[in-house]
């Protein structure tokens, strides 16, 4: 995949980088910038942030072309794995992202890291944290892993190969990622190697298990199955013939003591008449005092008649003519309709005869009632005799029935009990045998699942086995970086060893051997540069030559010619190694891009400088100088003085 960086900026500042097609040089002192422009570059492909203090918390923007799509990106060069990082499509589709770094945040499916390794086709994979581990975690493959084989560090150029021998987790990434794209790790294979993780993984949790289940087991009562069934078969006749038992007594105890099912029928009978007597006394006592108020009233009424009439028959011709009170004569007054002693008009009185008769009514009425009050009366008592009766045989009948009851309990407790506790004792011991029974169920479970685990084991193996088998066209492309591999090192004019003439990549390692000499014995660090930029280089004309091969055709070198000779021999051999790398871009000059880094400038013509940096012109350029400034500038220092 084309991968081209066409401009970067530090925004904030005058530095504009632009960079061309084909090989790029950066040049400039030791301190004027020249990695932390690599690690700009870096950060704007995806990499973690790991800049020098002078670029902590600016922002970078830069374009870069990926295939035929161009974008511009805008990040803060802050280590927070949450910052923001803008994109923008520059013609074509004009899309647009705004993503996080590199942790993924609500509200966002995915982050800047990933964006880049879709937007450049990259496999996104995840692999074993410990490849001969397969219970190992599970980690991504980013975008930095890839670019391990784009970029060549200067801490790294001169000791290792896209690792550091003190860091396992890279050198295991660099593995990966060698597989990936050379074809030997397969897809489907990963995903055999995932599920046999997981099977490996219960495999060894139900194995401990079990062997935790069987010691436990062992040193208890329930370590033979067998026994236990054995026991619980007896258990259940027993708890059979206990509860059969108990039937037994309650039948024989329905038979053999019906005086008590009598009593409590007749007490329920006495108790039902009880409360029907005292019903009817308290209605009878409510009547009897309700006769008595009616008699009363009757009496009063009588005793009014009677003083009407006797008014009526006495007084009624009296005139008086002397007043009652003092003596005085009373003189005539009033007229024939008022009373001469009070001058008010006289009622109307009923007749004589009417009073007379309703006189006569009350008084039957006043007999009548009499006669009433006194059978409620006697009713009354027979009620309440009936009800102390009742109430006494209530009591005799309660009596039987304690006595009966009490009888029985004690003559039939001590078996009562017996039949009980030896129920509950059976039901309990059941209970404990059937629970051992589980446990013995749970690891005949397991066994069987073990079983299954292990076949599905064996399976998932062979056919791992079966994808490991030899691929032609993986093999091709292994024999051409070997191939790429020799003919970079011969143009470099490396030195080289008598010990087994030719070089090649280890095909378990990955790493290179040179003459039959693995990198970690070189023992020269001039050689290990020399090396390593060969192996970069291979890995690039291998892949622009295989468009199956992954890799994004771009080559980053920090420090080119670091423990390299720059006299005679070394200059010649330093003079070889930029030619190949010239030739090499400008043969696809469209499709890869090169940018090195170098103390001085490039001992051939033809390499374009985007950058020349200084002392006084580093990367982050300083602010102009004020006036003052420059005045005292110009001032002798004998003068300041």
């Amino acid at each position: 995949m084309r991968l081209r960086i066409e401009q970067i900026t530090l925004v904030g500042t005058s530095r504009t980088i632009h960079f061309e097609p084909g090989m790029n040089a950066i040049v400039g002192s030791m301190s004027g910038g020249k990695t932390a422009t690599v690690s700009c570059l870096r950060a704007l492909l995806g990499a973690d942030v790991s800049v020098v203090p002078e670029l902590r918390g600016r922002t970078l923007a830069g374009t870069v072309l990926v295939g035929d799509r161009r974008f511009r990106i805008v990040r803060p060069l802050v280590t927070t794995a949450t910052a923001m990082v803008e994109i923008a499509e520059v013609d074509g589709r004009r899309e647009m992202w705004r993503l996080p770094a590199s942790q993924l945040q609500a509200g966002y499916d995915t982050t800047f890291r990933d964006w880049w390794r879709d937007v450049l086709k990259l496999p996104r994979l995840r692999v074993p944290r410990a490849p001969n581990d397969d219970r190992s975690p599970l980690v991504p493959v980013t975008i930095s892993d890839y670019l391990m084989y784009c970029i060549l560090r200067q801490k790294e150029i001169d000791s290792s190969v896209f690792g550091t021998p003190d860091n396992y987790s890279k050198n295991i990434k660099r593995k990966y990622v060698f597989e990936i794209l050379y074809g030997l790790y397969d897809p489907e294979a990963a995903g055999l190697r995932d599920r046999l993780r997981e099977v490996t993984t219960e495999l060894a949790a139900l194995t401990a298990d079990a062997n935790t289940l069987e010691r436990i087991l062992l040193s208890t009562a329930f370590a033979s199955r067998a026994q236990l069934e054995v026991q619980r078969q007896e258990t259940e006749r027993e708890l059979i013939h206990a509860r059969q038992a108990d039937v037994n007594l309650t039948g024989n105890i329905n038979l053999t003591e019906p005086t008590t099912v009598t009593l409590r029928e007749r007490i329920a009978e006495t108790e039902a008449e009880l409360a029907r007597i005292a019903g009817a006394t308290e209605a009878e006592a409510v009547s009897v005092t309700n006769l008595r108020e009616l008699h009363g009233q009757l009496i009063a009424q009588s005793r009014r008649l009677t003083r009407a009439l006797v008014a009526e028959r006495l007084l009624n011709d009296f005139e008086f003519h002397t007043c009652p009170r003092c003596g005085a004569g009373v003189p005539a007054r009033g007229d024939e309709h008022t009373c001469r002693l009070c001058l008010q008009a006289p009622p109307n009185l009923p007749a004589p005869s009417s009073m007379a008769a309703e006189q006569d009514r009350v008084i039957e009425q006043v007999t009548e009632t009499e006669e009433l009050i006194a059978r409620s009366t006697h009713r009354l008592a027979q009620l309440q005799t009936a009800l102390a009766t009742q109430t006494q045989h209530r009591t005799e009948l309660g009596a039987q029935l304690d006595r009966a009851a009490s009888t029985y309990i004690t003559d039939q407790a001590d078996r009562i009990r017996t039949i009980a506790a030896q129920q509950a004792r059976l039901e309990e011991h059941l209970a404990r045998l059937d629970d051992g029974l589980a446990l013995h169920d749970r690891l005949a479970g397991q066994a069987e699942r073990v079983a299954e685990l292990e076949r599905e084991q064996d399976d998932l193996n062979s056919k791992i086995d079966a994808t490991r088998h030899s691929n032609q066209a993986v093999n091709e492309r292994l024999r051409k970086l070997d191939d790429a591999f020799e003919a970079a090192l011969r143009s470099f004019d490396a030195p080289r060893f008598d010990d087994e003439p030719g070089s090649y990549i280890n095909k378990k390692t990955y790493l290179p051997v040179v003459d039959g000499r693995p990198f970690a014995d070189l023992q020269s660090q001039g050689v290990e540069v020399l090396v390593n930029v060969a192996h970069v280089l291979a890995h690039q004309h291998v892949a622009l030559n295989d468009h199956d091969i992954p890799l994004p055709n771009l080559l980053i070198i920090d420090g080119i010619s670091s423990n390299v000779g720059h006299e005679g021999v070394d200059l010649e051999r330093l003079r070889k190694m930029y030619a190949s790398l010239l030739h090499i871009a400008t043969e696809h000059v469209d499709r890869l891009q090169i940018i090195v880094t170098d103390n001085d400038s490039p001992p051939i013509e033809g390499i374009y400088r985007p950058l020349e940096l200084s002392d006084t012109d580093r990367l982050v350029p300083m602010p102009p100088a004020e006036a003052g400034d420059e005045q005292l500038a110009d001032v002798p220092e004998e003068a300041g003085a």
